[in-house]
């Protein structure tokens, strides 16, 4: 069984009830997923099925303020999902956003690396430089305490983003969207197995998740089982490591138990 530490999805969409929806995925063997949508609709998923949404709403980085983020925290979401800031997300003026997250004991997940044109229309054009590992790696050394989850894992800055997790206690990544699985094995393989020596713990901080839609007919989580499955092969990972990266650390990121 695995948990989807990143997922998006249209309530609306669903064609079935919310059980036998939940039973499906799990037959596939998905037990639970972490939706990211707006605020209203990632809660109401929530609601419809608790045992198996894990909310974390994406709000404005920009225009949210710390009233929100606990309002939004209070009703009941596992932490708060950050993309496409105006500045570095190592920008000291975000830093009442990261401590209200870090006092009420919530996970924050930024998306690093490239984001596709389009994806948000905003007056002016997305710089990805604002969203590097590194810049998570710098508000990280003010926010010691806070749970972080990069997104992605630096795409394309994958050496960067093995860097920052493999240094910083707080830090996990993860391997979702389009790029990743599509990359050569080998290159995984030698940053989590150098010279086919397995790095337990830089292995050991990453979270299974795909980016695919839910709520549809299919969700296409297959081709990212497969991935995963192939790198712990490769790199030799053991029965323990897999159950880790499969569901262990989201269950601690996020409290689950």
């Amino acid at each position: 069984m695995r948990i989807d530490a990143h997922v998006h999805g249209d309530l609306s969409r669903l064609k079935v009830t919310p059980q036998e929806y939940v039973e499906k995925c799990r037959q596939r063997g998905v037990e639970k997923v972490l939706l990211i949508q707006d605020p209203e609709p990632t809660m109401e998923a929530y609601r419809a099925m608790p045992n198996f949404i894990i909310p974390v709403p994406w709000v404005d980085i920009d225009k949210v303020t710390v009233r929100e983020i606990n309002e939004i925290l209070d009703g009941g979401a596992a932490g708060i999902k950050f993309i496409d800031p105006q500045f570095s997300y190592g920008d000291t003026r975000y830093d009442p956003l990261y401590a209200a997250i870090s006092a009420k004991g919530k996970v924050v997940m930024f998306h690093t690396g490239y984001l596709g044109m389009g994806v948000f229309e905003r007056a002016r054009p997305t710089d990805i430089t604002t969203m590097s590992p590194a810049a998570v790696d710098c508000m990280s050394r003010r926010h010691p305490d806070l749970k972080i989850l990069m997104a992605h894992f630096g795409n394309p800055w994958w050496e960067e983003a093995w860097k920052i997790m493999w240094s910083v206690p707080n830090v996990y990544a993860e391997l979702s969207g389009g790029t990743a699985f599509k990359r050569s094995i080998r290159m995984w393989a030698e940053i989590f197995a150098p010279n086919g020596v397995l790095d337990e713990e830089s292995l050991g901080k990453v979270l299974y998740a795909s980016d695919v839609s839910v709520f549809r007919e299919n969700e296409g989580f297959e081709p990212y089982f497969e991935f995963y499955d192939k790198l712990f092969d490769v790199v030799g990972a053991s029965e323990e490591m897999r159950e880790k990266v499969n569901r262990g650390n989201a269950k601690m990121l996020f409290g689950l138990g």
